[in-house]
């Protein structure tokens, strides 16, 4: 049978229980960006590109917490192919950055070429 002194114990549980703490709350920490700087971001991309890619109006834009990302969801009007029509495109928007999820919001990222 060992012999273990309290103080040792709870010094153990203690670390423990910080150690499990710090890990539940990184994997429970909001977005670094905000809901709104996501829209925000997304939302200037649009702009920038509205006219070489022929975006005549943007309907909404929603954002998703997805982790530690926002997924955002812009549905625009477009006459690209000639008919105008309504598109959604998708980003995933973390640290300031918006990254193309779909092909459609890669092509108007990258200005319609």
């Amino acid at each position: 049978m060992m012999n273990r002194s309290p103080w040792k114990t709870n010094l153990a549980i203690a670390f423990l229980l910080f150690v499990a703490g710090s890990i539940f709350a990184r994997a429970n920490m909001a977005p670094a960006t905000t809901r709104a700087q996501a829209i925000t971001i997304v939302r200037s991309i649009i702009n920038q590109n509205a006219r070489p890619c022929r975006i005549s109006r943007t309907n909404s834009i929603t954002a998703v917490a997805a982790g530690s990302n926002w997924r955002v969801t812009a549905k625009v009007v477009m006459a690209a192919s000639g008919a105008a029509r309504t598109e959604s495109l998708v980003w995933t928007v973390a640290t300031g950055q918006a990254e193309p999820a779909s092909q459609i919001a890669s092509e108007v990222t990258s200005g319609c070429p």
